[in-house]
């Protein structure tokens, strides 16, 4: 008897760690199940927007960004100009619909030797403001670029670009203003106009030559001086080298602006000076003639454009791309 008791004891413990095993292994199969549910990775809403077939068409291509800046310039920018050469070009018949192509008022802009003067003094002005600005513009930005406190470089960027975002129109009455208080008789002179132009586009110098003395490389100095140049010499030959791209872009742009400036010339030049924006406000409001003064904006525009293009060919002269060719004799004139 006692021999058949021990025996169902033990079949009845063998039965309940058969159980207990079966019990364990279901518990493991449901927490891997819900392992395997967590692992399963969410579909995310760019990711099926990626899928879709005119998404996937875009992608890699530039002009889908480009649309709204392109749409944007195309208004303000080309449909404005199309309408003065159109203005410039096209003269009506006596027919409301028939028209005809004229340049005569090109040949007689080139016949007219005093508005060819006035073109040629408006862009010696701004010319003699463009060299100011970029002399006194390098050593701000050369002061900016070596600050080695951020927050204090940041303030600094902030304090020189605050007055681009400044009404043009307050800026220049608070100059005239203080030059009426101080010295009223230098309004209406070009020393009046010049300084007008460099206190408006001063900041418009500054930023170019920042960014190209921030972004240049630091070894080509630090080569200079291992190659035993003064610190004067190896600044000449490698950060101001460098940041000639900077130079004649912010030297270009204020070229641009203050031979197209009106503002300036109104108030500053006092009535007694007058530039080519003068000449064609008034052909434009104050006459008849508005194909002509079409015709002026348009020679004007062309000259600033041609200006453009040659400082450019002159800037790609000093942009280091990488390539040793521009930089393969550079030991040899710092050290020579």
């Amino acid at each position: 008897m006692n021999n058949l008791v021990n025996e169902k004891d033990i079949i009845e413990t063998q039965n309940n760690v058969e159980f207990e095993k079966e019990l364990d292994d279901i518990e493991n199969i449901e927490s891997e199940g819900t392992e395997i549910e967590i692992e399963i990775p969410k579909v995310k809403f760019k990711d099926k927007i990626a899928e879709f077939k005119i998404v996937k068409g875009l992608r890699g291509k530039v002009w889908p960004i480009m649309l709204p800046f392109m749409v944007v310039m195309g208004f303000l920018v080309v449909l404005p100009l199309l309408g003065i050469v159109i203005f410039a070009i096209v003269e009506a018949t006596g027919n409301s619909i028939k028209f005809k192509i004229d340049f005569t008022n090109f040949i007689k802009l080139l016949t007219s030797g005093s508005i060819l003067y006035v073109m040629f003094l408006s862009l010696l002005y701004a010319f003699i403001a463009s060299l100011i600005c970029v002399a006194c513009a390098y050593p701000i930005a050369l002061v900016m670029a070596q600050l080695k406190n951020k927050m204090l470089a940041k303030n600094v960027w902030v304090l020189v670009t605050l007055p681009i975002w400044i009404s043009m129109i307050l800026k220049i009455l608070g100059l005239r203003s203080l030059f009426l208080l101080i010295s009223p008789s230098v309004l209406g002179t070009p020393i009046a106009v010049v300084i007008g132009m460099v206190y408006m586009f001063l900041p418009f110098a500054i930023s170019p030559i920042y960014n190209a003395i921030e972004n240049q490389d630091p070894n080509y100095y630090l080569a200079a001086l291992d190659l035993k140049a003064s610190k004067s010499r190896a600044f000449w030959q490698t950060t101001f080298r460098q940041s000639l791209p900077g130079v004649f872009a912010g030297f270009t742009l204020v070229l641009v602006q203050a031979a197209t400036s009106l503002l300036i010339v109104r108030y500053m030049g006092d009535g007694k000076i007058n530039l080519i924006t003068t000449i064609i406000e008034n052909y434009f409001f104050r006459g008849t003639d508005f194909t002509f003064g079409a015709t002026i904006a348009i020679v004007l525009a062309l000259l600033l454009f041609a200006i453009m293009g040659v400082m450019k060919l002159i800037s790609n002269k000093f942009e280091v791309k990488g390539a040793s060719k521009k930089w393969k004799n550079s030991s040899n004139q710092v050290t020579s």
